[in-house]
């Protein structure tokens, strides 16, 4: 086997072997030892940068979350305004209460106070018509009051049919009214029907 010898050789031939071994070595060492460490400071350094920025969305969070309690609690007082100007239940005896209420208020004779049955909601509405037959004996004046506070109820209240007319006998009572109270009672929207999982039963 020969063996390369640089005796006889001038001395910038050294210094030339010299320089390609150091730069083969230093390649060697870049390539296979440096840099894996390199792309693992990388990942690490990446993996860190991604885990503080989740970190920081936690406490803003954290920090927002007085704030989103603050909404829900004001929501949920919405809702319940929402619910008594349009229940989800017809509430009749409250109703009863209510109208007998006023009528005795009105010095009224209560005729007629009838109570259909309630349908059900139009397409596309999420509520249903509930439409009180109502028939009372009074005066003009009483009647006009009468209409004001049906009115002013939390509950959603409508005045139709009025029908109007003259008693025979004018004594304190001059008029006899017969009208419907059209009040609407939310419906809860149907849930959408499950599909099946493609093989099951």
């Amino acid at each position: 086997m020969a063996t390369l010898t640089l005796d006889d050789k001038p001395w910038w031939v050294g210094v030339i072997v010299g320089v390609v071994l150091m730069a083969a070595i230093l390649y060697g060492v870049q390539a296979y030892l440096i840099k894996p460490i390199e792309d693992d400071i990388a990942a690490a350094e990446s993996k860190i940068a991604e885990l503080d920025k989740k970190i920081e969305q936690g406490r803003a969070a954290e920090r927002k979350l007085p704030q989103f309690r603050e909404e829900v609690k004001r929501l949920e007082l919405e809702l319940e305004k929402l619910r008594r100007i349009l229940p989800s239940t017809r509430n009749t005896e409250e109703i009863i209460k209510k109208i007998k209420s006023l009528v005795d208020q009105g010095d009224f004779n209560l005729r007629r106070l009838a109570f259909p049955r309630l349908g059900g909601a139009a397409q596309g509405e999420p509520y249903a018509e509930w439409p009180i037959s109502i028939a009372v004996d009074g005066g003009y004046h009483n009647l006009a009051q009468l209409f004001n506070r049906l009115s002013n109820f939390s509950r959603i209240i409508n005045v139709e049919q009025v029908n109007i007319t003259a008693l025979p006998a004018q004594t304190e009572k001059t008029i006899a009214v017969d009208f419907v109270a059209k009040t609407f009672v939310y419906v809860e929207p149907p849930e959408a029907p499950k599909t099946a999982k493609p093989g099951g039963k």
